[in-house]
């Protein structure tokens, strides 16, 4: 499911249980038109979610709802010095430099790359870092961005990634 939100196949996303995977099949159906779907199902799994995962429930329904400060704030509430998840932080720097301050965006992606998250067609690709393409930070992070995906395909080739998943 990652990987689909990573290559913007929205559609595919939405066929996943919302129940298990609140914040991106919410997304999704934001990107096609259809966020307003989404929300008595995200009232309904809120309560039952532990308590980091309730912030992004949070953060995506306040998004639908258009309430942005509460979302990012939402967000933002998923941060401590115990979550080292990159692939998670870089959600909610996504969410960031999409709605929240593009300085704090910058930080916690130059944060998530440090620490091995680095898919570099999402960083190019992806219209919510739109606001941050100007910025020099930002270049130089999609460099090293770049490399380090460069190195892991590299990496997967040399080791005949292929022919190991087929």
């Amino acid at each position: 499911m990652h990987t689909w939100f990573m290559r913007g196949d929205w559609q595919r996303l939405t066929t996943l249980p919302i129940a298990e995977f609140p914040y991106i099949v919410t997304l999704a159906l934001a990107e096609l038109g259809r966020g307003d779907e989404v929300l008595p199902a995200l009232r309904e799994v809120e309560g039952k979610m532990p308590t980091r995962r309730r912030h992004v429930v949070v953060a995506a329904r306040a998004l639908i709802e258009g309430r942005t400060a509460e979302s990012v704030s939402e967000m933002k509430a998923m941060l401590s010095p115990d979550f080292r998840d990159p692939e998670g932080r870089f959600y909610v720097a996504r969410h960031v430099a999409r709605y929240g301050d593009a300085d704090d965006a910058l930080a916690q992606l130059e944060g998530v790359v440090a620490d091995g998250f680095s898919c570099c067609p999402v960083f190019e690709r992806d219209p919510w870092f739109d606001a941050l393409r100007t910025k020099p930070r930002f270049t130089e992070l999609l460099e090293r961005c770049a490399s380090r995906h460069a190195a892991s395909v590299r990496a997967f080739e040399d080791l005949d990634g292929r022919g190991v998943l087929s």
